[in-house]
């Protein structure tokens, strides 16, 4: 499990800035109080408030955001702050606390969705996706050898509470924006379109149980291994935004049918798979269609959105993706992946390193050996066995043991 932990169990005054939607972080602080860390809340809107509000050290930050550095350089002095965790290290508030941890030698610590998946989340120091440390980490092991890991539990996530607690969070966000007049959300866009994106998403998730399911099994009967997959990203996610050269997902799809309709066999397939979390704010159906049209391969691209997706990997080629962590998921199930953007998977011996027209001809080979190796590494250095909504089994496993107990255990053994 993420080596991280221990670091984390040495602090003794914690600040927690923002955390995924719902009672996560609140669950966090519980645990670090019992391992006798001394834990501070900061919000940032209403979401944050309704769902960290009933324990002690909780503040409210609500000016600008041109303000906040100067506001958290006093903050972290104040409290003698030592430690600070965050969900997602590209936020502009946490991008900003990060620059202030640097300078004022502060650990900084950030949550987010597992690399692994299911049944992780990655816990990282310093950053996570392509600003994590782990490439550094892999380079200085020295034996290959992939070790056993522990046992893990399966965690139980829950898309019910995860989609309870968006609703709760983006409703109170809207009801009390006034009392947060200042604050800049991550994603760029008003509350209350917010709420009605994910309106939207239930609506087109429900359609999509009766109409796609039914039109991939046609398509799977009579195309298996005889398509590749391109993996669609959250449109404004980081990893697009900033761990990628185009950073617009239009420019990754208009590029991989350019280069598919010129270099690809003209008797395989593409299927694009649309992000499930991106849902209710972008379909693409138009511009693919249209774009596949004028390049005269309408015939053999296919756009979905919620099929399975072990399946759709399964039977496929070989994945295309600007660096999503399904391909780690193909990588698993022996599946050959071109990476487009910045990843921390993309190896010469897991990855395929030519350019892209080259990998529809000839996708290659996964080293399963080694991919082995690298998610037994990746799992040790990153991830805790554990959901956001669900259970977190790996706070069982950790706790803080000072130093005079245990020399009082040495001396008993």
């Amino acid at each position: 499990m993420s080596q991280h932990v221990k670091h984390l169990l040495t602090s003794k005054r914690v600040l927690l800035l923002q955390g995924p939607m719902g009672d996560y972080f609140s669950k966090l602080a519980v645990w670090l109080k019992k391992n006798g860390i001394e834990c501070f809340k900061l919000n940032f809107n209403a979401g944050d408030h309704y769902f960290y509000k009933k324990v002690n050290n909780v503040f409210d930050y609500k000016g600008k955001i041109t303000d906040f550095s100067e506001w958290l350089d006093i903050f972290l002095i104040e409290k003698q702050i030592d430690t600070i965790i965050c969900f997602g290290d590209c936020r502009a508030y946490h991008r900003l606390a990060k620059e202030l941890a640097v300078l004022n030698n502060i650990n900084f610590f950030a949550f987010e969705e597992g690399y692994i998946r299911p049944n992780y989340i990655t816990f990282e120091q310093e950053g996570v996706n392509f600003f994590s440390h782990f490439l550094l980490h892999l380079k200085n092991r020295k034996d290959l050898d992939a070790i056993d890991l522990k046992e893990i539990y399966d965690v139980q996530n829950s898309p019910a509470k995860l989609k309870k607690s968006v609703a709760i969070y983006y409703l109170m966000w809207v009801l009390f924006a006034w009392e947060y007049p200042y604050y800049q959300h991550h994603r760029g866009i008003k509350p209350l379109k917010e709420l009605g994106c994910w309106i939207l998403s239930e609506l087109r998730h429900l359609k999509n149980k009766f109409i796609e399911i039914r039109h991939f099994e046609n398509f799977l009967s009579n195309n298996s291994k005889n398509y590749f997959v391109f993996a669609l990203q959250v449109h404004n996610d980081f990893q697009i935004r900033v761990h990628s050269d185009l950073q617009a997902m239009e420019k990754y799809i208009e590029l991989v049918l350019d280069n598919f309709s010129q270099y690809a066999n003209i008797s395989t397939h593409l299927v694009i798979k649309h992000h499930p979390m991106d849902r209710g704010y972008r379909n693409y159906k138009k511009l693919i269609y249209k774009k596949a049209k004028e390049l005269k391969v309408e015939s053999r691209v296919h756009y979905y959105c919620d099929i399975h997706l072990p399946t759709l990997l399964k039977h496929s080629l070989g994945l295309v993706t600007v660096n999503s962590t399904t391909g780690i998921q193909a990588l698993f199930h022996k599946i050959p992946v071109k990476v487009l953007g910045r990843a921390i998977y993309n190896l010469p011996r897991l990855t395929n390193q030519y350019d892209l027209e080259k990998f529809w001809i000839q996708p290659g080979d996964v080293d399963y050996e080694y991919f082995k190796f690298f998610r037994t590494e990746l799992i040790q250095y990153s991830q805790l066995n554990g959901s956001f909504y669900g259970l977190s089994p790996w706070m069982n496993e950790y706790q803080k043991v000072d130093s005079l107990d245990a020399s009082v255990e040495l001396l008993k053994s």
